[in-house]
């Protein structure tokens, strides 16, 4: 296994759960469900962009985004938004849920919201003549242009909390094990990023409207693949370094939490990028501490070294904030909550700022009984 396969634990252990859910009353003795197994590996092909930024025939598919803003005053945030979508295998009709993340750095305040339910939609009104993509779920909307901008919004009435930012076209793309497509023990996936996107708009935070711009880093994947729960997860982080590189780092564990594979994407200051890998380019990465979740009892990774021998890199990542947890949706199990959050970059010799990145860690909470599960009561 070559990198990352972020959060579809998360959009199956909903699924799973919602079924579960829908089918309550007697419990009864059944065979614990097992994942179908994948369609047969396609040849990859070039990926073209921004066509690609679009909507694919594909079992899971998702759009990730996660930034770092600042206002004119030098107030600064961060967020992370992100809208999973899955097929039926016949391409006939999809699903999609949204979770975002908001955190006030100054503050030291970080939100949740989460999209108002499922939303189901013929594939057909994904894309139209004046756009690549049109998801709209409610309180989350997403929508790619034909240029290759994007917009996106998330708004949680409630707690009057809101992001809007739309960014310029990408000029760099990072396209991951050199081609943006994997092939791994539990299926396939294209997989790339905008590492640095131009982003500006407004955060409604607290019943405060504020005018931001800044970096945003964007996520797509697609494929046909699926991912186990704890001790099965990953640590992926998303590095902007201040000396213009940027950088995806990825530890994947497997079912019994042994780590299959360290490495990562680097993109120099431009467009030069190379894969990396944990032998041939040193690869380290040393977890020095922990927090634990009050919500989920999660024990997440706190505080990490990671060295890059190939590339003279030695730094330490702490999180802004510590609890920068995302709990399960509503109506889901909260093993598949996650850990999504902003991170300190610095030197680890001298202590100085060398940048900014996103941790998403996955795999860190006990799953919660499930009734199906259980033997006849």
């Amino acid at each position: 296994m070559k990198s990352v396969i972020r959060n579809v634990a998360i959009f199956l252990a909903v699924f799973v759960v919602a079924a579960a859910v829908a089918c309550a009353g007697r419990v009864e003795e059944k065979d614990v469900p097992t994942p179908q197994p994948p369609e047969p590996t396609p040849v990859p092909r070039a990926l073209v962009f921004p066509e690609d930024d679009g909507s694919h025939a594909a079992l899971i598919e998702w759009w990730y985004y996660n930034g770092h803003l600042a206002s004119e005053d030098g107030e600064e945030f961060s967020f992370h938004f992100v809208i999973f979508q899955t097929q039926d295998r016949d391409g006939s009709e999809s699903f999609e849920v949204g979770q975002a993340g908001i955190t006030d750095v100054g503050r030291e305040v970080h939100h949740n919201i989460s999209s108002d339910g499922f939303t189901s939609q013929q594939p057909s009104v994904r894309s139209s003549a004046e756009g690549l993509l049109s998801l709209d779920l409610g309180n989350f909307e997403l929508d790619i242009g034909p240029d290759g901008s994007h917009q996106l919004q998330v708004e949680d009435a409630a707690s009057q909390m809101s992001l809007n930012l739309r960014t310029a076209p990408s000029e760099s793309v990072m396209l991951h094990e050199g081609i943006g497509w994997m092939d791994w023990p539990f299926g396939w996936t294209y997989y790339y990023s905008y590492p640095r996107m131009r982003a500006e708009g407004t955060i409604l935070i607290e019943g405060r409207e504020v005018d931001v711009d800044g970096e945003v880093w964007f996520d797509h994947q697609w494929g046909d693949f699926f991912v186990v729960g704890k001790p099965a997860g990953w640590q992926w982080f998303a590095i902007h370094l201040d000396d213009g590189r940027s950088l995806m780092i990825a530890e994947v564990r497997g079912a019994e939490g042994e780590v299959l594979a360290i490495d990562g994407t680097l993109i120099q200051s431009g467009s030069e990028q190379s894969v990396l890998d944990l032998e041939q380019d040193g690869i380290e990465l040393e977890v020095q501490d922990y927090w634990t979740s009050t919500q989920t009892a999660g024990e997440y990774p706190a505080k990490w070294r990671l060295r890059v021998d190939s590339i003279d890199l030695d730094i330490v990542m702490t999180p802004s904030i510590a609890d920068q947890e995302v709990p399960a949706l509503p109506y889901g199990n909260q093993a598949a909550a996650y850990w999504e959050g902003r991170v300190e970059v610095s030197d680890t010799a001298s202590g100085e700022s060398l940048g900014l990145a996103f941790a998403e860690l996955s795999g860190y909470v006990e799953p919660e009984p499930l009734g199906w599960r259980d033997a006849k009561r």
